[in-house]
């Protein structure tokens, strides 16, 4: 399968948000490709399926399904802003860092917006890791599924007294079928990790813009974790984070 290609060139801006708008919106966040109509709104890039909890979007990696985002509006020093990020949580009046593409005169597509003072980071849908997080992750949901299918098939297929006599015969039917087993699941993760790669490649071109060190073994869901603080809100690590 071919990776899919975007070209970006971001910018750090700092400045205050001022006339902010925010609106929960359903979009169908496709992967495919990154593209600008004539206003500068980043409408496609991203693919409906989770990143985080083992086995999401598995079922649906084939199609792609609508799913709740905030779309913003802002002026940050004079400059228009606009685009989708998965939850902002900043208001009038902050002082941010904004990774933004420029698409007209004064005019700009956001993809992440980070806040001085506390380090919370709103992100573009989906673009939260690396790529060797990202490997990880994936590598480590495809052990879980794999061992986890295989037992329920154990379990169907065993029969009281067949660990007698037919203990071998039974042992090297499910050699085989949890080898034949890994081989579909091997080839249904490497269809879903290369079809993330466009939120890999975004991750990190926001990483970079920020000047981070290592983007390629950065997973922001794991920072949250790591400097949650008091923070215990449902939303914080899942949809808006923390890079220190």
């Amino acid at each position: 399968m071919q990776e899919p290609k975007f070209h970006l060139q971001p910018i750090l801006l700092r400045g205050t948000i001022a006339n902010l708008q925010r609106s929960r919106r359903t979009h169908d966040f496709v992967l495919t490709q990154f593209q600008q109509n004539a206003v500068g709104v980043t409408a496609v890039g991203t693919a409906a399926m989770g990143f985080g909890a083992a086995g999401i979007g598995l079922v649906n990696m084939a199609s792609n399904a609508d799913e709740e985002a905030d779309w913003v509006e802002f002026r940050l020093d004079g400059m228009q802003m606009q685009g989708w990020l998965w939850l902002l949580p900043m208001r009038n009046g902050d002082v941010v860092e904004v990774v933004a593409e420029k698409v007209g005169e004064s005019r700009y597509v956001v993809y992440s917006i980070k806040r001085e003072g506390d380090d919370i980071v709103s992100v573009y849908p989906h673009a939260t890791a690396g790529r060797r997080q990202h490997y990880r992750s994936m590598a480590k949901t495809l052990l879980w599924a794999f061992v986890f299918v295989n037992a329920i098939g154990v379990f169907a297929m065993h029969k009281p007294g067949d660990f007698g006599a037919k203990f071998l015969s039974f042992a090297a039917f499910m050699g085989v079928a949890m080898a034949a087993a890994l081989v579909v699941f091997a080839t249904i993760f490497y269809r879903v990790t290369q079809k993330m790669m466009g939120f890999v490649r975004l991750a990190e071109a926001i990483f970079r813009t920020y000047g981070w060190p290592d983007v390629e073994n950065i997973n922001l869901r794991k920072t949250s974790r790591a400097h949650r603080g008091t923070n215990t809100l449902a939303n914080y690590g899942r949809y808006y984070f923390r890079y220190k």
